[in-house]
């Protein structure tokens, strides 16, 4: 809890403390008015009473002023940075424990590749080096769905979207002062993870099955935008999409045979128009849209360079999908041994490098709005 902030409303923040190395934990950046002082507790919401938490030290750095750009990535996977690798310890660790977390944020995620309008250096790097200049916070989770997004105590803790941390919109990281928030969401909503396994298996469902989960996950992401404008109601909130996962103009072998290939690229076109709307539909939120098709055009599976992986062997990583999960189907029928990992089918580092420069061209303005819809 961090007290004496300007208002007089105490802050709540939470973080995942498992770094497995003693370091500093950025809390954020706040205007006091009062004495600062941070009150430290060890005891979580989740209620397990089996985890040591310890600390030994805070300290407040004086800024002269506000930083100019006062940033939240969230969301899932495609915002996390799975595919792209050198996952950070505390979101990465103990598959098949209680403590398992696979949340999986990589240091090469999209949103640190992006160089915001008036920086000369990636949020990134700004963030490595604490620049005074930006206050970034990074709560995205690979797997997540957005009832884990959304304010409230997860009905069940430990699941694959939000294990064991706080819901990302209750992490405390959403404030009056924060100018942008970065995010992808609704892809799990939508299934498509499971789309592709059962296209790999039986089959690919029918339209109309896979256009209702779409529309769907569209519902729900407006609740989880209504509830990061209430918070962070001076933010521009940037809802980006999801690339079309297979190249049209090339063809290679995958475990995804051609006709299907056409099939999922269709839903993707789909969803994004979706997407599309709904940022229309709250442009008075300051919600826009970031398409990142263009960029990802010659650089999907089959394309080379792939900016997207396809199937994956794993597990790559301590949270990684292992032989005998009940997560994935694919774990007994692929090699036996060996489990596709949660790598597969998400931007590697060229990817994630694509998603940066469609977030720095696609303009101030949603794409719906560019185009007319």
């Amino acid at each position: 809890m961090i007290k004496g902030v300007a208002g007089g409303d105490d802050r709540h923040r939470y973080i995942n403390t498992h770094y497995s190395k003693n370091t500093w934990v950025e809390l954020g950046v706040y205007r006091f008015t009062g004495t600062p002082r941070v009150v430290l507790t060890n005891t979580t919401d989740d209620g397990t009473a089996d985890e040591d938490v310890a600390w030994d030290a805070v300290a407040f750095q004086p800024l002269s002023a506000k930083p100019k750009d006062m940033v939240v990535a969230m969301g899932d996977s495609y915002t996390s940075g799975e595919g792209a690798g050198s996952y950070s310890p505390e979101s990465d660790r103990d598959h098949g424990d209680s403590d398992w977390n696979a949340c999986r944020r990589s240091p090469n995620a999209w949103p640190r590749k992006v160089t915001l309008p008036g920086q000369t250096k990636t949020i990134g790097a700004l963030a490595d080096s604490f620049d005074p200049a930006l206050d970034f916070q990074f709560t995205a989770c690979s797997g997540a769905k957005t009832f884990q997004m959304t304010q409230g105590n997860p009905h069940a803790w430990g699941l694959d979207g939000n294990f064991h941390e706080k819901t990302q919109i209750d992490s405390g990281t959403l404030s009056g002062d924060t100018t942008l928030v970065m995010l992808t969401i609704g892809g799990n909503e939508a299934r498509f993870d499971n789309k592709i396994q059962t296209c790999v298996m039986e089959g690919c469902p029918s339209e109309a099955s896979m256009k209702a989960d779409i529309d769907n996950a569209v519902i729900e992401t407006r609740t989880v935008l209504e509830q990061i404008h209430e918070l962070a109601p001076n933010a521009t909130i940037s809802l980006t999409g999801y690339p079309l996962l297979f190249s049209r103009t090339q063809a290679c072998s995958t475990l995804v045979s051609a006709s299907q290939r056409v099939i999922l690229n269709n839903m993707a076109e789909y969803f994004e128009s979706k997407q599309r709307e709904l940022a229309l539909s709250m442009s008075a939120s300051n919600v826009r849209y970031k398409s990142p098709q263009p960029a990802f055009e010659g650089k999907r599976i089959c394309d080379s360079p792939e900016g997207i992986n396809g199937g994956v062997a794993g597990p790559n990583g301590d949270g990684d999908f292992h032989h005998g999960d009940k997560n994935t189907q694919l774990c007994w029928w692929f090699t036996g041994d060996t489990c596709l990992s949660r790598e597969s089918y998400h931007p590697n580092q060229t990817g994630t490098s694509a998603y940066a420069q469609a977030f720095m061209t696609a303009g101030p303005l949603s794409a719906a709005t560019r185009q007319g819809r």
